[in-house]
Formats: structure tokens, sequence, C-alpha cells
């Protein structure tokens, strides 16, 4: 099957720049719940999709690089490659979301994964943008795994284009703050609604809905939170008050929270606070605070 080269190109610009433009559009007009576009960190979250930081690369990179080894003459070593399209959709949809469930899984109960994963849930209101709000670290968790596993199964890259595009629509439209039906749910496709419960402060939602695009592994895990609107009024509360919106400490607080827990860091940060409140309190330091736009800074 070869994709016409107009579809194509329609795909890769979907893939890198259609969804980011059009579905904050939309959430204009069908919305859960009214927000501002430009919100806290709206500015952050506009330039996670198109990171920076080129560090995930190479760590997603190494670690294909490590496993590379096991790619030739392995077991089922490209059997994807001579398959249908439907039988491949089916196969990377069902070995992706027991990546994304498992890696998911694993980054909310390991503390040390935590401290990553816990740049994702800062935000404090969902929308798609918020989407791509994830430490290097945590999204090379997400993402390596899955892609070693299309390289090593080895289907037809049209077929991995239409499986991307369609990926990279449900991982923004889950995260949105669009009005979406929940009869979706029946059909085990996963929603705005039901991944908010993923994100609230809630406490009885906590550790709960860890499925990407669709929600099976929470049914046959039994972590899936979907109460009835009716009994139970949806969230309206999300994130982490307090935590940064800034990308660049996103990038830094992990490593900070992970080192205050450590003996040694807590000992160093006392010192500093120390040395810190002398120098406030010196007479020099006095003297400078007389000045207005030294006080304001």
């Amino acid at each position: 099957m070869q994709l016409p080269e107009l579809l194509q190109t329609t795909l890769y610009f979907f893939i890198a720049y259609g969804w980011v433009l059009s579905l904050p559009i939309l959430e204009r007009f069908w919305y859960i719940q009214k927000q501002p576009l430009l919100r806290q960190g709206f500015v952050s979250d506009l330039l996670y999709p198109y990171h920076p930081f080129g560090i995930e690369f190479f760590i997603i990179v190494g670690f294909a690089w490590y496993v590379f080894p096991a790619e030739h003459n392995g077991y089922l070593q490209g059997y994807l490659s001579d398959k249908s399209f439907i039988y491949t959709m089916i196969i990377l949809i069902i070995l992706g979301e027991i990546v994304f469930y498992t890696a998911h899984y694993f980054s909310h109960k390991i503390p040390f994964l935590w401290e990553f994963h816990r740049v994702h849930h800062s935000s404090t209101m969902l929308d798609s943008l918020s989407t791509s709000r994830f430490h290097i670290f945590d999204r090379a968790l997400f993402t390596a795994p899955i892609l070693v596993i299309i390289a090593y199964l080895t289907p037809r890259p049209e077929i991995v284009l239409i499986y991307e595009f369609a990926r990279g629509f449900m991982d923004r439209f889950i995260h949105s703050n669009l009005n979406a039906p929940r009869i979706l749910h029946k059909f085990l496709i996963s929603s705005p609604h039901f991944h908010r419960w993923h994100h609230a402060q809630d406490r009885e939602a906590w550790d709960t809905n860890f499925s990407g695009n669709f929600i099976f592994m929470d049914l046959i895990f039994k972590t899936a939170y979907d109460p009835d609107p009716s009994i139970k009024a949806p969230p309206t509360l999300f994130g982490e008050e307090g935590y940064t919106n800034n990308i660049i400490l996103h990038q830094l607080l992990p490593f900070h929270f992970l080192l205050k827990k450590t003996l040694f860091y807590t000992a160093l940060c006392q010192k500093i606070n120390i040395a810190y409140q002398q120098i406030r309190e010196h007479k020099w330091h006095q003297q400078l605070l007389r000045l207005k736009w030294v006080r304001e800074l």
C-alpha cells in the first residue's frame, strides 16, 4: 500500500503541527470547563511540542542502540513486514497500550520515576497544549520501548505513519478540554472525561486511569475510575498547586527533589541558607535595601 504524496505530506503536517494548532481552536467552542487560552504555563506548553532539549533524542537512540543486537535474527523479528493494514494496526495498538500502561503505572508507583512524571501532572489547567508537558527522561521512558518494538517488528512505513497520525491526535484529544461524548467508553476508547480523573486532585481518583488511547488495560487491571456524573460531579481542580510552569525548571526540579532526600544535599542547602541569611543581615545589604529598585528584585 503506497500512500499518495499529498496524503503523506498532510499526515506529516498534522503529526508535527496540525493537532497543536487545531484542537485549541475547537476547545474555544466545545469545552468541558471554560478557561482562558492564555493561562498559566501557556508559553512553556506551546514550546514543549518542539522540545528545545535534544537530550531526549539521544536517550531514545542510546536505548535503541543497546537493544539493537537482539533485532538481528530474533524471534518474530520483521513479523509485521508483510501483514495487512488492519492486522498490523491492531497489533500496534495493543502493544502500544501495553507499553504505555506499564510505563505509566510504574511512573506513579516508583518514587524515583514519579519525580520526573510529576512534571506532566503539574499543570493546573487541562487542555490539549498541556499534553506535551514532560520531563525529557519521562518522555524517553514512554517513547523508547514502543519505538524499539516498531523497529523490531518492522511494519510497513505507511502504516506506521497512519498509526502515529492517529496516536498524535488521541494523545492530545484525551488531555483536551473538549466535551466529547461519553459513549466512546463503551467502545473502549478513552476520552477527555475519562482522563481528566487521572489528573484530578480528587483523592479517590489517584492512581487510576493509566490507559492511553484505549481503556481496556484499566478494565483488565481494575484501575478504571469513571463515576456517573449524576452521582459524582466531574473534577474541576487538577495538577499540583505551586509547582513551577517554567520549562527549564521542569527539567531541573526532579533532580532537586530527589537530591533533597539525601542527607548531604539537605546539609548543603542548610549551609547555603545560613550563608544567605548572614548576607541579608550584613550592614551593606541593609544599605542596599534603602534603594527602591533593589527591594523590588
